[in-house]
């Protein structure tokens, strides 16, 4: 492999430097009309809800075991919240005309590490579908355990709230990303053009390439008409 000189790398990349801002440039250019023409903006919306005591006067051992209980079930209520029977009954609840497994892709459930509390969020394209799909998913798993281990022992902690903002859209952040993308095409490109670049630019390569002593060289001389 043949070796780079690391200075005549340098210069050269200097002596290309408006090629690499001009990728830089594009890039951004096309990213930008990307991120605010085509890329379809998402919303997320939250319902947070907490697993209780199962009983309002329980004495401070007995909520404590609850309280170890709930714990332990969390995982098992991340998935009766993603479960069939729970998303179709939002979907006919409210009329979507989504699929069991296209609102189970939106759908995501996360837990506090160590606590009662399970985070239902919900990615839509509508922010008001979002919070109304998140709402009625909790509604409706808490409706669920109810039916199936026969307690109530699930609140809403916090309702979903409509997003005023896209999630996954950030102009600034992509325009960033957008930049660094550029100059690693530009870098790249410049990389290649140099290393298969096989003009000699200096007494120095001759002698590098051929492996042959110069005994002298011809100046360029230009005249006062420019030749």
């Amino acid at each position: 492999m043949e070796e780079i000189d690391i200075r005549e790398l340098f210069s050269y990349l200097r002596s290309k430097m408006p090629i690499l801002i001009l990728i830089i440039f594009m890039t951004c250019i096309v990213g930008g009309i990307y991120s605010i023409y085509f890329k379809t903006p998402l919303y997320n919306s939250s319902s947070t809800i907490v697993l209780a005591t199962t009983e309002a006067n329980a004495t401070a051992a007995s909520a404590q075991v609850d309280v170890t209980v709930n714990q332990k079930l969390v995982g098992t209520y991340q998935e009766i919240v993603k479960s069939r029977s729970v998303l179709e009954s939002v979907i006919k609840k409210l009329n979507l005309k989504q699929t069991y497994e296209e609102l189970l892709e939106e759908t995501s459930v996360t837990s506090v590490e160590n606590t009662e509390i399970i985070k239902i969020t919900v990615t839509n394209e509508n922010p008001r579908d979002a919070r109304d799909i998140s709402l009625a998913v909790a509604n409706t798993f808490s409706k669920e355990v109810g039916r199936i281990y026969s307690i109530k022992n699930i609140n809403v902690l916090d309702e979903a709230d409509i997003a005023n903002e896209p999630y996954n859209i950030n102009l600034t952040k992509e325009m960033i990303i957008y930049f660094a993308l550029g100059f690693a095409l530009g870098m790249g490109l410049l990389f290649i053009m140099f290393y298969f670049d096989k003009t000699i630019r200096s007494v120095e390569q001759v002698e590098m390439k051929l492996g042959l002593p110069i005994l002298g060289k011809v100046p360029v001389y230009s005249g006062k008409d420019g030749r």
